[in-house]
Parts: C-alpha cells; structure tokens; sequence
C-alpha cells in the first residue's frame, strides 16, 4: 500500500554537547591501510606498529587457528591465499547479492559465502569446525583490536572511546556495520567523519588563516571521495560531496592483473586464472609495480616459477600503465566534473586542492587535477597515508573534555544524498533533501490512497530520482492501526531524523489514532546483525586476546603452588622463584603489545616449563 503527500513540513535542529574522557583517539580503517593516531600534549601521533610504520596493511589472516593482523599477514598471503582476507572494506555492509560483492567474489582467492542473505568469510577447517562462516564484521574487528593494541602500548592506559572515518559514499548500512566493527573489537564509537572532511580538518587546523574553499581529492585504495568544504582555521562547513565508491588502487592492480593472466595465456597458451598461488603473486607484483611507477617511468617484474616450470619477466612501462587504466582515469575525471554540474559551483572558485590518498600519488591523476584546476593551488605535500587519520584525532580531542581540549572549532555538517519515502505512482517524496544542515529532524504529513485502509507500508529511500525505482531502498516498515475513514481523511506523520554520524531513524505516527511506529534504518535490506550477534562475537574476540593471557598466568600459579617446593632446596627453590618474576614481569610488559602473538606467548610458557624441568631433571641425576 502506497501513501500521499498533504504537504505539511517542519524542521528541528538537535545539539549534542557531550564531552568524553581522555583519551578519544582517531582510526582511519581504510581498504588498504589503516592507522591509529592520538592527540597528546601539543602534538598528534600517528602511533607507528612493531614494523615501525605508521600505517598497517588492512589484511587478516587465518593461520593455524590464530587470526594475524597487518605485514604478518600480508606477507604470508602467497602460501596460504584462501586465508588471508583483504579488501574487505568494499563488502561492509553490504548483503550477498549486492552487484559489487559479487563482482568480488569472482576475483578474491578467499571464499565468500552467504548466511541468511549476509555476506560472510568462509574457511575450510577451523578447530573442529569444517566450513565456518565468520561475519565481514567480526574479521574487520581483528584490525581494530591490533590498532587499539598499539595505542594501549603507547598510552598505558585502557583504551574505549574512538572517532573512526568512512568514505563519503558509505550509506546507513555501512556507517551502522562500520559502527558494530568497532563494537566487537571492544570500541565505543563517539563520532563517525568522513574521510575527506578528516583530511579538510587536518590541513586547515594549521595551514589556513583566512576563509577559503578547498577541494579535498581523497583517493584511496577502495574509493574515490570529493568533499568541496568553505573553510578556516576553527570552522569547516560541507559545500558539496561526489563519491565513487568502486575506483580505488585497488583497481589499477586487478586492470594490471588481469592484463598479466592474459599476457601469459597469449604467451605460453597456459591459462592461469584459476590457479589462487599465482594470482595472488601477480597481485602482490601489480602493486609493487604501480606504487614504483609514481616515481619511475618503468616497473621490472621478474618472478621465478610463477607456475612449476614457468618464470615471469614484463616490464612495465608508465604509459603501458596508463593505457591499461585509461577507463579509470576518465571515470576520475567524471567524478570531479560532476562535483561542478550539480552544485552552485564553479572550479574558479577553488582556491586550494589537497591530493590525499595514496592513489593521489599516480603522476597520471596529479596530470588530471593540474588540467582541470589550472587557477587554484594544489597541495600535493599533504599526500600522506595517515592524514585522514590525523583529521579523525584532531576532531576526537575537540569531543574530550574541556582540560584536555587543544583544538575547538565548529563543524556543520551536511548531508551526502536525499532520503524520502515512496508515494502513489512509485514518485519519489523528499523528506531530507541532499546538502542538508544535519543533525536535524524533518517531518511529512501523508495520508492513505484507499478507502478504510488500517495499515499503511512505509517504504524509504535514498537518492536523486524523481522514481524511488532509481533510488536505493534503505528500509521498509508497517504502520498499523491507523484511523478507519475515507481515503485522503487520515493523517500520517512521517519524521526522518539524523543523528551526527549522520545515521537515519525514521518514525510514522496516526494523528488521530495516536499510533506510532518507529523504525531505525540500520542497514540495506534490514541485513543488519542484531544485537545479541554482535555482542556474541565482541565476546569472542575479548575472549581469545584474553584465553593466552590467562593460560600462561593460570601456568604461573600452578608451578608456585605446585608439590616443587617440597621436592627441592632451598637455592633451587630460590632459582624457580626468579624465572617466575622474570616471566611474570615479562608478561606484565607484553600482555598489551600488539606484535605479540598466541604463539609468542606459549613459547614462552613452554620455554619457562623448560627451565623448570631442567632443574628439577639435574636434582634427579644427583
């Protein structure tokens, strides 16, 4: 059943004043790299990993029944590809039959299935377990749980609070999953900020002193996100947004991939496509090739036993690059250019653009921008992995309270796409309009299309089409008990509010009757995990970064209440009592080190056992 609009509309504008506890810190959990910054003293970390680098591969991997995180993982992606997940970014949120999950799933060399429509992560064996599924969340959570890690390491303190960055193009869906990521890994999200907005926040907090309009060019690894901000030094304020969120650097490497497979076929007649090892080889070798071709004009690629028997040698030069991703780089030009066709502005009016994003480094892209924006400064020096993240510690230290605050500016944020409802004819009904002022609440008032309806469906919307058959469905709810009358006589109150991360409650209320649905648009499709899930698996990864801790604690006690000190003298007893300190204290050090693993610390249990045994081995010999 289908709704009319009678017209009547009004507005409220919310405040959240809420100030937290130091510390807040920033995540920037990106489709190929993440990091974890903080706010401290006068200055913001980028807090850097075990490898020393300020960015972490976004990659997990399951290896003999133990989740590892970042360059451990990626750099044994090559020996075990069906376990080793990455890219996973580009399925948040998303339900399995979603076109773009789709599209993944014939190229990854890691399973993805489906469970009651959601997209999931399965392996063949774990534990006892034969085929386990895992959620794209659950596996997403492991990143953040080794970010967080590294800031407790670094801080000394517990961890909680976290303002955590998403492309602009994310929808409900993927800002709500985005938010339950951070939930099982232990994490209360404050805010969410776009990643553009982020990098806006970073550059203008010390390098603008007077207003001006900037162009943030943020392309990454998954996505291409354009945010236009009127800008200064305290107060950014959304001028437009463009997104395109399937071009990324990951794209450039499977066009580089899929020319290798068909440059080998062409070559030898072998056909490699199906073989996972060696795909999964060239795509390691297609990004080494692109990131060396942003600053050299030919990338070697030499690869021994590719396949048994078969050794790769291509040389890649910059313009056979740029040949092969043509189309991309006219998707990128579309993308800017469509900035400009639906909103008020002109590219003269760009005083500055920031090239952020490690896309950005492609001379090829840099060429583009350079084209286009011939009057305005481009800032290329701000092409840094972890300015995003930056963005988000800078914002998270305004949201501590006030002793802890070094920066206070103001925000307006502004919303990426219109949301409405379906009415008669399919025609698409804007409660929210794009570009507005939010958090906010917006209300319609509707009435039914049928004589004594007592039920009405609300079906919701988001997008620019005048036909909701254009748009993207977000949810779908029932109001019942409705007044009994004629149709056009009932009168439905329709109310949208955003919240600050910019996440849609929608509530249908019978001015008559007095009857209210409420309804929180949680996800595409209502695919959205509950709540009890979510807690399921935030309990299981509590668990087992906790089960090694306790194991080897528990092994601690037993040897110092166990029937040793009855068996032997008093130096030998004095000799167990300082490897117990020693290993205590070692575990107390270590317990929150992020590049300690399950296996760092039964080595160490078992190195201790050892020592032990070869004392009390050396009495029973005397």
């Amino acid at each position: 059943m289908v709704i009319f609009f009678l017209g009547v509309f009004f507005s409220i504008i919310h405040a959240d004043d809420k100030l937290y506890d130091y510390p807040v810190i920033g995540i920037d959990l990106g489709t190929t790299y993440s990091s974890v910054c903080i706010q401290r003293d006068d200055k913001v970390e980028v807090l850097a990993n075990k490898f020393g680098s300020k960015t972490t591969p976004t990659v997990v991997a399951l290896s003999n029944d133990e989740f590892i995180v970042g360059e451990d993982a990626k750099e044994q992606a090559i020996i075990n590809p069906n376990n080793t997940f990455y890219d996973l970014k580009r399925l948040t949120g998303r339900n399995y039959f979603d076109p773009s999950v789709q599209k993944m799933k014939k190229r990854q060399a890691y399973s993805i299935a489906e469970e009651n429509n959601r997209t999931c992560i399965k392996v063949d064996q774990y534990g006892n377990e034969s085929n386990k599924l895992f959620s794209i969340d659950y596996i997403q959570a492991k990143v953040l749980v080794y970010l967080k890690q590294i800031a407790h390491f670094y801080l000394e303190v517990p961890i909680k609070n976290l303002v955590i960055t998403v492309p602009i193009s994310f929808n409900n869906a993927q800002k709500e999953a985005t938010i339950d990521i951070a939930e099982i890994a232990g994490f209360n999200v404050v805010r969410i900020i776009s990643e553009p907005k982020a990098a806006a926040i970073a550059y203008g907090i010390d390098n603008l002193t007077q207003k001006k309009i900037i162009f943030v060019f943020d392309f990454g690894g998954g996505t291409l996100d354009i945010t236009v901000v009127k800008a200064t030094k305290d107060k950014f304020e959304d001028l437009e947004h463009q997104a395109q969120p399937n071009l990324g650097g990951e794209d450039f490497d499977q066009t580089i991939v899929n020319y290798f497979i068909d440059y080998i076929y062409k070559s030898t007649r072998i056909d490699i496509i199906h073989n996972k090892k060696a795909i999964q080889v060239l795509k390691t070798e297609a990004q080494r090739a692109k990131e060396t071709l942003s600053s050299q004009k030919i990338a070697h690629i030499k690869i021994s036993n590719l396949i048994e028997g078969y050794d790769f040698n291509y040389s890649l030069t910059r313009e056979k690059f740029e040949e092969l991703n043509e189309e991309h780089f006219n998707d990128v030009i579309d993308v800017i250019n469509s900035t400009f066709k639906i909103s008020n502005l002109q590219i003269i009016d760009i005083d500055e653009v920031i090239l952020v994003g490690g896309s950005s480094r492609i001379p090829k892209i840099q060429q583009i921008i350079e084209t286009i924006f011939v009057n305005s400064k481009i800032i290329k020096d701000r092409i840094q992995d972890e300015l995003v993240c930056v963005g988000a510690a800078i914002y998270a230290n305004s949201l501590t309270k006030e002793e802890y605050q070094k920066y206070q500016f103001a925000e307006i944020m502004k919303t990426t796409i219109s949301y409405g409802v379906e009415t008669l004819g399919g025609m698409m009904s804007i409660i929210i309009p794009k570009m507005s002022k939010y958090p906010l609440t917006l209300s319609k008032i509707y009435t039914s299309v049928l004589d004594y309806q007592t039920r009405i469906i609300i079906q919701v919307f988001q997008g620019e089409n005048k036909f909701t058959i254009l748009n993207q469905q977000i949810g779908l709810f029932e109001l019942k008990g409705i007044k009994i009358a004629k149709r056009g006589i009932p009168e439905i109150q329709v109310t949208f509010s955003l919240n600050y991360n910019g996440l849609l409650q929608v509530t249908a209320f019978d001015l008559d009757t007095k009857s209210l649905s409420q309804y929180e648009i949680v996800i595409t499709n209502l695919m959205r995990q509950s709540k009890e899930e979510i807690q399921k698996q935030k309990d299981e990864s509590e668990k087992e970064e906790k089960i090694y801790l306790e194991r080897m604690d528990e092994f601690l006690i037993e040897i110092q209440q166990s029937k040793y000190k009855n068996q032997i003298s008093q130096a030998e007893l004095s000799e167990i009592k300082l490897l117990l300190d020693s290993s205590s204290k070692w575990l107390q050090e270590n317990q929150y080190k992020a590049d300690k693993k399950i296996t760092d610390f039964e080595k160490k249990q078992q190195d201790l056992k050892n020592s032990i045994d070869a004392i009390m081995n050396k009495k029973r010999d005397l």
